[in-house]
């Protein structure tokens, strides 16, 4: 399983003591010790001589808590009002509020607000991520009230207009720009909407979907005439269903009356079992979930999603194995097990679906690809994480390499910002010196451990790599900002998923017996190759120093064992690294090896490179 980090991680520091400090707390939530994590927030917030700005952080979590983890709006809400009244944080907070105002049942709320929490918020990225939550909101009224349809349409256009570019381009800004076109009956917008969520030029589908539908941009014209047959609704209606896109399917046969119309169609009956298996399986895992985030028992994830699968077919009037029957009624695909000790669901939509050839040291597999978008569930990590990391994929018998599309989109776009100069930029340069200082502190304690400056650092670089080669490959004239996104997409997926899911793939037929039981050294062997095949190796580097480090699980075992490796190379070659200082420790001047030395190492202690 590959462990996907996201542009608004949160910066930890590896712990495998009890937590006592903030950056601790959050490993232990992060680690899910949610009530260690949870009296450490609270003792943050009754000491008088805490700082205003970390009483609000702690509030914050304890908001994040109350409201992911025990559903409770109006204890997360009446936190964030006290994350507020200490004066800081005002984006944080209202991103938070925000959220969970547009999930709970404040979307009224919400929409009259957005203004005020958004004009409260300096950052432009932020205040477009709460007016984001708050189109979602008017939108929600569109789909359930039709009195209040013509208002709210209203307000979600002008919302969206009003947003920060930098977020109407990323996958939720583009879905909502999807949506708000659907139930406003704009064809040309929501073409343009779903090739701008899939990132396509040359086609107007992905290709997973190309079986099926060869083409969409018909099929939104066709359904979204005025006015449209029904079959045409519908059929439009199986696009989305087919894509994952859930709510803005049920919202458009909400403003349309489709299912008035043709209750009995086979396609409707496909369609309507989709919704009604979805919500009653996430309900289901959502539950599951708290539960153990509590301290409790998971439910028997698998007979759930047998339940959901049954009615799925019975819905489609379908027939053999649902496996099978189901990838190509709906396009679903996943895993059911354990996540790093955690009863999971991996299940999403098939967007890409392919063979592909890996070969790494002579040794060679077809395999077959596919990325999955529009997850119905991630994993118990997944949504643990709430946003800061997620799973990034995976792979299983066949062998079949596994990419969740979503967890590698924001990347791009924040490194773009970085190499650009942008806010990103700005924010970790800024923050720079004191992260510096508390790496030092860190690795003076420990030989190996998370370095967040160090994330910064190699942030960074890879951004100005990129952003050099994609200079070169766009030439004069051409659309810097396109190629550089292209470029990093390329990057990442050949690290992550040809050389680290890759590796996996190879390894069911290199590791035999008992050792393919041990989760960490499978781990190890694939973040080997990572570093010694990638383009980008810091991109590599850049996933291994994570919060994991010291949490006792696969990738946390094999994170370490990775960095104890580098530590000792250093050690024994300090006089190879340019501008070495020794002075500092070891881990915190990984930055300074050359691409080639990162690769020449990992290939050192990779035993089939031997």
């Amino acid at each position: 399983m590959r462990k996907k980090l996201l542009v608004s991680a949160l910066l930890l520091t590896g712990c495998d003591a009890a937590a006592n400090t903030y950056e601790e707390a959050l490993v232990a939530y992060s680690q899910n010790r949610v009530a260690e994590a949870e009296t450490v927030f609270r003792r943050i917030t009754a000491d008088p001589a805490a700082k205003p700005n970390d009483k609000a952080r702690a509030w914050r979590e304890l908001a994040r808590i109350a409201w992911l983890i025990d559903g409770n709006a109006p204890a997360a809400l009446d936190a964030i009002d006290k994350a507020d009244a200490t004066g800081e944080g005002a984006c944080d907070n209202g991103r938070l509020r925000a959220r969970i105002l547009q999930e709970g049942d404040g979307d009224a709320r919400l929409v009259r607000d957005a203004e005020a929490l958004a004009g409260r918020c300096p950052d432009a990225v932020h205040a477009g991520g709460i007016r984001l939550d708050a189109v979602q909101a008017a939108l929600d009224i569109v789909a359930s009230d039709p009195a209040s349809r013509s208002a709210a349409l209203a307000e979600a256009k002008r919302l969206l207009a009003d947003m920060n570019p930098d977020v109407r381009d990323r996958l939720e800004g583009s879905a909502a720009a999807l949506e708000l076109a659907l139930v406003e009956g704009d064809a040309a917008s929501a073409v343009r909407a779903w090739k701008e969520y899939f990132w396509l030029t040359d086609a107007d589908v992905p290709q997973g979907l190309g079986r099926a539908y060869p083409s969409a941009s018909s099929l939104f014209e066709a359904g979204m005439a005025p006015p449209a047959a029904p079959e045409a609704r519908l059929v439009l209606l199986d696009l989305l269903v087919r894509a994952g896109f859930a709510q803005a399917a049920e919202r458009f046969a909400a403003v349309t009356g489709v299912s008035s119309s043709r209750a009995a169609h086979p396609l409707w009956r496909k369609v309507s079992g989709y919704f009604a298996a979805r919500r009653e399986l996430e309900a289901t895992i959502l539950a599951s979930n708290r539960r153990v985030a509590r301290g409790g028992s998971a439910a028997n994830l698998k007979e759930a999603a047998g339940k959901a699968n049954a009615k799925l077919m019975l819905a489609a009037a379908l027939q053999g194995d649902p496996q099978q029957a189901l990838r190509q009624a709906y396009g679903l695909y996943g895993q059911i097990g354990e996540t790093d000790g955690h009863a999971s669901i991996h299940y999403g939509h098939i967007v890409q679906d392919e063979r592909r050839t890996v070969e790494q040291y002579g040794h060679r597999a077809e395999v077959g690809f596919i990325a999955l978008d529009n997850m119905v569930s991630n994993g118990f990590n997944s949504w643990l994480w709430d946003g800061t990391a997620a799973a990034g994929g995976w792979a299983s018998a066949g062998p079949v390499i596994v990419q969740v599309r979503p967890e590698y989109t924001s990347g791009p776009l924040s490194a773009w910002s970085l190499f650009n100069g942008g806010r990103e930029r700005r924010r970790l340069v800024e923050r720079q010196k004191e992260r510096a200082r508390s790496d030092i502190a860190a690795a003076r304690t420990k030989d190996v451990t998370y370095l967040p400056g160090l994330g910064d650092r190699l942030r960074i670089q890879v951004a100005q790599q990129v952003g050099d080669r994609a200079k070169t490959k766009a030439g004069n004239g051409a659309d810097l900002r396109r190629a550089f996104l292209d470029e990093y997409w390329r990057g990442s997926f050949q690290q992550s998923i040809l050389a680290h899911e890759g590796r996996h793939a190879l390894d069911q037929k290199l590791v035999t017996g008992l050792m393919r039981l041990n989760d960490s050294n499978l781990e190890y062997r694939a973040k080997l190759s990572e570093l010694a095949l990638a383009d980008y190796p810091r991109l590599a580097l850049l996933s291994i120093n994570d919060s994991t480090i010291g949490s006792g699980n696969a990738h946390g075992k094999a994170n370490e064992k990775v960095l104890r490796a580098y530590v000792e190379w250093m050690r024994t070659n300090s006089g190879r690294i340019s501008g070495f200082d020794p002075t500092l420790p070891l881990l915190v001047q990984i930055d300074r090896l050359t691409d080639e030395q990162i690769r020449a190492v990992a290939r050192s202690y990779d035993p089939i490179a031997k």
